[in-house]
């Protein structure tokens, strides 16, 4: 399979396409035809929707969840990893059931911890196969990082395991992505908040911005591994999860899955 596309990989391309568009812009003013203008713009707003995980520009995003019933989601990208049994623990302890957006690639690494997801009563959703960005990718790339996801999280606790909703790594989004993940019968979800955890702040910070981020419908996202470091562990975050059930309990949220959220 083509090797993933990092996050630098892929603003360098950006970056090279718009210095394309820039240069034939200039000739066609130079000719008095399409203005220069119009297709800065063009550029400009193509880039920012790539990058903006909320963004609609490129295809719907669940990004909150009904905003009128006191409930939220705690996701996790990325896993499972190091950290994930110490979550699965923390989680347990509060009663709370979450959603885990895993790589297919992790999911082959410690298929026991899927298997563990799954009996725990989380809900397991796909977060692509190898993390890879997707903004520069075409459908059939982003229809095979699904079906691998598909394949490893069956090998790993069976089939129907893995529910149909996806997440786009860091949530960046190219002209095809949302086309792909569609006709592969998934849905497209983001978030609310994120605590940026994944910057390993400190399990007080952690727990302190997702208490102020915490509020009915929000989707708030967490990190149970590293995408680009598999064996890199988030102990901050694993740290965080008690006092982040505790601020919900006092703030008279139930934590549930993104299915229960949206159900």
């Amino acid at each position: 399979m083509t090797e993933p596309m990092t996050k630098s990989r892929t603003i360098r391309r950006i970056v090279a396409v718009e210095a394309a568009v820039l240069a034939a812009a200039a000739g066609m003013h130079r000719r008095h035809s399409l203005p220069a203008a119009g297709l800065l713009v063009a550029g400009a707003a193509g880039a920012w929707a790539a990058f903006r995980p909320g963004s609609p520009v490129f295809g719907p995003v669940l990004r909150h969840g009904p905003r009128d019933r006191p409930q939220a989601a705690l996701t996790f990208d990325d896993g499972p990893g190091p950290s994930t049994p110490a979550i699965l623990d923390a989680l347990a302890d509060a009663g709370v059931a979450a959603t885990f957006f895993v790589l297919g690639r992790q999911a082959r690494r410690h298929p026991e911890l899927i298997r563990r997801m799954r009996d725990e009563g989380h809900q397991v959703a796909s977060h692509g196969y190898d993390h890879g960005i997707l903004v520069m990718r075409g459908p059939g790339y982003v229809r095979d990082q699904i079906a691998r996801t598909e394949s490893a999280v069956a090998d790993a606790a069976g089939p129907g395991v893995l529910t149909h909703l996806f997440r786009a790594p860091h949530g960046f989004r190219g002209p095809a992505t949302w086309a792909a993940v569609h006709s592969a019968g998934y849905r497209m979800i983001g978030w609310t908040r994120g605590v940026f955890d994944s910057a390993d702040p400190g399990p007080d910070v952690v727990a302190e911005r997702s208490a102020t981020a915490l509020a009915p419908g929000c989707i708030l996202l967490l990190h149970d591994a590293d995408g680009w470091d598999p064996d890199h562990a988030r102990a901050h975050t694993a740290a965080a999860i008690p006092d982040i059930c505790a601020a919900a309990r006092r703030k008279g949220l139930a934590l549930v899955t993104m299915d229960g959220l949206v159900a």
